[in-house]
């Protein structure tokens, strides 16, 4: 598959020193009182966010700013900043607990589902919390993008799965039967960390499940 096939990405926006500026012009003319309620308003985002179960709620506050800078720089005119940054902050909750569930459901998938094509069923005498902790443990030592693909390879069911997982291989460039060695390989190195995490000994590694597999597509 040459470049031209594959979907193109939006770049995605970044606050640079203007879009900056205009925030916190819009916070407060004067630059240090500016300063200082952008921190309030912060620490405050912060504590809601964490208090709506959001896993990284500092991350999620400046993406909350980040938004409304943005709205800013394309001409917005912006009258009650703490009503606003409310209303940018609880859609973002909502896309974060969205995301969140997303995860769980893969993560159910990937300790739950057998098959040649589906990850180890976990030990029904493990301990649920232990085993997810080790599970997110092992997940959050990934590379972001590994954790992406993970996500998204289990998510979903039947129909809806396949057609995301055929959507995957095709901006990815790559075959179906590639797609499936590529997570293959991510799942083991995840079930690895996993295990080792809560001290069991390594699966081996079935016939046909060689990590060496070369990749098509």
């Amino acid at each position: 598959m040459n470049d031209s096939s594959r979907p193109r990405q939006t770049p995605r926006w970044q606050l640079d020193e203007g879009a900056l500026r205009a925030l916190l012009r819009t916070l407060d003319t004067d630059p240090a009182r500016a300063a200082l309620e952008y921190e309030r308003l912060r620490a405050r985002l912060a504590r809601y966010f964490s208090l709506h179960g959001v896993p990284h709620p500092f991350e999620a506050t400046d993406e909350a700013f980040n938004r409304m800078a943005r709205r800013l720089s394309e001409g917005e005119v912006v009258l009650n900043v703490e009503a606003y940054l409310a209303g940018i902050a609880r859609l973002v909750m909502l896309e974060e607990r969205r995301k969140l569930h997303r995860e769980r459901a893969a993560l159910a998938s990937l300790l739950g589902t057998e098959g040649s094509d589906a990850p180890p069923q976990a030990d029904p005498l493990m301990r649920e919390d232990s085993l997810r902790t080790a599970f997110e443990a092992g997940l959050a030592e990934l590379p972001h993008d590994a954790r992406q693909m993970l996500t998204d390879y289990y998510s979903g069911g039947g129909g809806e799965r396949m057609r995301a997982r055929e959507a995957m291989a095709r901006g990815l460039g790559l075959s179906i039967h590639a797609l499936r060695n590529r997570m293959l390989r991510l799942r083991q190195r995840l079930e690895r960390a996993v295990r080792l995490r809560l001290g069991e000994p390594e699966r081996d590694v079935p016939p046909g499940a060689d990590t060496n597999t070369q990749e098509d597509g």
